[in-house]
């Protein structure tokens, strides 16, 4: 378990693992997240959309699309 005061402490502690995005349109994203801001914009590298067998070597997905992010 991570243990942070802040929720964004937590996506801070996680760069270079793998999450999953979960977006606004009922699409979820996984890959190793490689950045993020304050605004919930997020880098991923080696993301795959959980809907296509595809790979992508980076994606940024902006904030305003995403729901949640599960570590």
């Amino acid at each position: 378990m991570i243990d942070t005061q802040r929720p964004l402490d937590a996506l801070g502690k996680s760069i270079n693992t793998n999450v999953a995005v979960h977006l606004k349109d009922g699409n979820m994203v996984k890959g190793k997240l490689k950045a993020y801001d304050l605004h919930l914009n997020v880098a991923l590298e080696n993301a795959k959309f959980e809907s296509d067998e595809k790979e992508y070597q980076l994606i940024v997905i902006r904030g305003d699309n995403v729901l949640f992010i599960s570590l």
